[in-house]
């Protein structure tokens, strides 16, 4: 049996259509298929997604794979396919972006499955399924009204009204006496359009019509009407009979006018029970057992399709669309409201946890039919808010970004400027921004809402205090170090004032100064605040939550900077019931590579390739995250004596940081260093000297002389100047560093050991050297390498890893 995803349950009603099928299969091995309706049934009801589903289900067994993805709108489609993904077995991304490019590669390449089925339903814009369509061996399906596609993109089959043949047969399927000149008239009748015809037999069928009773009924109904076709006639009789039997029924189909083409759960319909609505739909949503009878009531006259547990509704677009038009004005905009505080009142809050995304995945397609931005209520709005947290949680950052953006923007003309949720929305869209890699517009935004957020709301709101955190976030990003802590320092005070130190975004926030301050060289500092932070998370959050990890990883940052590498690594100890790919583990196990490294362990080379892997699967190959990682690897690859990995992975990390944070950059430039530092081992003194004197200055202007990127830096300067023969000034840059790294780092850190050694060697200072001697073994115990080095009159590195932004 093939693996199968999303498909709607086969019709036991499906009839002929013998040649339609085998055309489908015949085109299907030149490339996508789109099935459209014809020209004369532009609006549907041809039967094109029933042929798509029996295709499905008569084929199964050649293929592998079969899944269904509902294309009415891109965050479905998105979120099916992030449900294929894990059928492949592929990583899952903290960008979705790149978790369906590898499904699409993946089913391209054919790995795991070669034969498989993908199915669209409803992708009606053909550019927004485009960037998803696999090739290869595989075979896609897609269903669509729109008459826009182009040869180059699908093959377009025409699926028209049935033949009179798979009429007559098709209504005497459904009821088995009906005779055969009746189900012609029947046919003729109704043009042999198969949602008319299965709408009449469902109509027969619930309210017990006769032939002639149904055809005199049609009859005035098509006389009354406008635009009589088939369909719409057909449909209005059905209504017709639903609300003779069920008024409430028909009240609780009205309000599917206003969902989109996905599932309807009872759970969702069953929110309205607190609303104000009529007596008779507040009756019946109130309880399950009579909610559910309706919307069988609903299957049963046609209107509606019903999944076998008889729990969820799907109607049928068109359906929804004269559902709409035959609302007045005012019932229209009374039902559309009703739609908008239902779909808040089944929001489940908590957007960031993701226990709730199953509900928000219900609850997102539904947005853009009920134009949910435009109701005003507090309470919808927050729901709005909500949906773009979790879309950005779950990492659907384009979807985050756009539906972010169209409140921000809608809600700014409807409500000004100053309005808390409009500012919200704007805040939620710098977020999504810089997850896109729109830095610059990101920061931009959030220094214009901080600004207006402390104008209108004051600066100890609490959505003020986020903001303020994510233009800290902003100034790290830009290399501001400085600037972040003092903005970061200045939230902590006025969050644990308001909310206390336990707080859970007071706790995050004094994780953000701990990181300004170890990004500034303070790793002292950084160490007591996130002492602090760990020891309140313990205490409030479960074992193994995210943010504990996050904390044992930035105290193990800590002591790595002070030198404290035994430390470090047991504080990376212990069980992670995070998935490898989580990013705080991916972190944490970078963190380990490079204490690995630092305490000569050999294993670190292959740690640290793994996890330059799983980060780019997880971010990409432009993610800052990524690039720190690749540094770190290069520096494994230099210690492991192959200096020609190291310089091709720092010399394509450099051009990334240049491209990414641009060439003034801290990081950059501190990739720039040990870039230096294998050109220098080389052979290549002068380029190296020339390189080192360049970032050196640079990082002299941004962070400083005394930070340890620069003393780092400076240290290899004055390697490169000893090889060019320039012994005097390469001394003086050398007393200076270890002056200075004596007084920042002191003197027992390993690199101001190291420090301490390269002088002495310069100098043949045997009684120095012995003094340097011991310091190293006691920064980094006997029989490590750099002792050996030592031993070998070999000069001493310090390179530098990039800890997280």
């Amino acid at each position: 049996m093939p693996i199968r995803g999303g498909l709607p349950p086969r019709n036991a009603h499906f009839v002929g259509r013998e040649l339609l099928l085998a055309r489908t299969r015949e085109l299907l091995g030149n490339g996508p298929v789109v099935l459209l309706p014809p020209t004369d049934h532009q609006l549907g009801g041809t039967g094109r997604t029933q042929l798509a589903v029996e295709y499905a289900y008569r084929y199964a067994e050649t293929y592998d794979l079969v899944w269904w993805i509902p294309a009415e709108q891109t965050v479905g489609t998105r979120a099916a396919l992030v449900g294929l993904a894990q059928v492949l077995g592929l990583p899952e991304a903290r960008d979705i972006n790149r978790t369906l490019g590898a499904v699409r590669d993946a089913l391209s390449r054919g790995e795991p499955y070669r034969n498989w089925l993908v199915v669209f339903e409803n992708a009606n814009r053909p550019e927004d399924i485009r960037p998803y369509l696999p090739s290869g061996a595989g075979h896609v399906l897609v269903t669509s009204r729109n008459p826009r596609w182009t040869a180059e993109t699908a093959q377009v089959v025409p699926v028209p009204v049935f033949d009179r043949a798979d009429s007559v047969d098709f209504l005497r399927r459904r009821a088995g006496d009906l005779p055969m000149a009746d189900a012609d008239r029947m046919a003729d009748r109704l043009g042999d359009a198969p949602m008319a015809l299965a709408q009449a037999a469902a109509v027969r069928a619930a309210a017990g019509w006769t032939v002639d009773r149904y055809l005199h009924r049609y009859d005035e109904r098509a006389a009354e009407l406008s635009f009589p076709t088939p369909v719409r006639t057909a449909w209005s009789l059905a209504m017709d009979g639903l609300r003779a039997a069920s008024p409430s029924a028909a009240e609780l189909l009205e309000l599917c006018a206003f969902l989109g083409s996905a599932a309807v759960s009872w759970q969702l319909l069953w929110a309205a029970r607190h609303l104000d609505l009529p007596a008779g739909l507040a009756t019946t949503v109130r309880v399950e057992r009579r909610l559910k009878a309706a919307m069988r009531l609903i299957h049963r006259f046609g209107l509606a399709d019903l999944d076998p547990p008889g729990e969820r509704l799907t109607v049928h677009p068109l359906v929804r669309g004269m559902l709409s038009q035959q609302l007045s004005s005012d019932r229209h905009g009374t039902q559309m409201d009703a739609v908008r505080r239902m779909l808040a009142a089944a929001d489940p809050g908590d957007p960031d946890a993701p226990t709730s995304w199953s509900r928000y995945a219900e609850l997102v397609p539904h947005l853009v039919h009920s134009d949910v931005l435009g109701g005003e209520s507090e309470e919808i709005r927050q729901f709005v808010i909500n949906c773009i947290r979790q879309l950005y949680a779950w990492g659907d950052y384009d979807s985050s970004r756009d539906l972010a953006g169209q409140a921000a923007g809608r809600w700014r003309e409807e409500t000004g400027e100053s309005d808390e949720l409009t500012l919200l929305a704007s805040f939620h869209l710098g977020n999504a921004l810089r997850a896109v890699g729109r830095i610059a517009d990101a920061r931009s935004l959030n220094a214009r809402t901080l600004r207006a957020q402390r104008d209108a709301l004051g600066s100890d709101d609490e959505t003020t205090l986020a903001t303020a955190n994510s233009v800290g976030a902003d100034l790290r990003m830009q290399g501001h170090f400085g600037q972040a802590r003092q903005l970061d320092a200045d939230n902590l005070v006025r969050y644990r004032r308001l909310f206390g130190e336990s707080f859970p975004t007071a706790l995050r926030c004094a994780n953000n100064l701990a990181a300004d301050l170890r990004l500034l060289g303070d790793f002292r500092g950084a160490r007591a605040i996130d002492e602090q932070v760990l020891r309140h998370r313990q205490a409030v959050l479960v074992d193994g939550h995210p943010e504990t990890l996050s904390s044992r990883g930035a105290l193990a940052l800590d002591l790595f900077g002070t030198g404290d590498y035994a430390g470090a690594a047991a504080m990376l100890g212990g069980d992670r019931p995070l998935g490898p790919d989580h990013p705080m583990a991916l972190l944490a196990d970078r963190y380990a590579a490079m204490i690995a490294r630092r305490r000569g362990d050999p294993r670190a080379r292959d740690m640290a390739e793994v996890n330059v892997e799983r980060f780019r699967q997880k971010f990409g190959d432009l993610h800052v995250e990524t690039l720190g990682a690749v540094v770190s690897l290069a520096n494994c690859a230099r210690v492991a004596g192959d200096l020609d990995a190291a310089h091709r992975l720092l010399e394509r990390a450099v051009a990334r940081y240049h491209a990414v944070l641009g060439d003034a950059h801290p990081f950059t430039l501190g990739a720039v260093c040990d870039l230096a530092t294998v050109v220098r081992l080389s052979g290549r003194a002068t380029e190296a000297r020339t390189i080192d004197e360049e970032a050196l200055g640079g990082l002299r202007r941004s962070v400083g002389p005394d930070h340890p990127f620069s003393l780092a830096c400076a240290n290899g300067l004055a390697a490169d100047m000893r090889r060019t023969g320039e012994a005097q000034p390469a001394k003086e840059i050398a007393e200076d560093t270890l002056a200075r790294s004596r007084a920042v780092r002191g003197a027992d850190h390993p690199d101001t050991a190291a420090c301490a050694w390269n002088l002495a060697l310069d100098d043949a200072d045997e009684t120095a050297q012995q003094q340097a001697r011991v310091a190293l073994v006691k920064a980094y115990g006997d029989g490590h390498p750099v002792l050996d080095a030592a031993d070998a009159g070999e000069r001493l590195e310090t390179d530098i890893d990039l800890p997280a932004l």
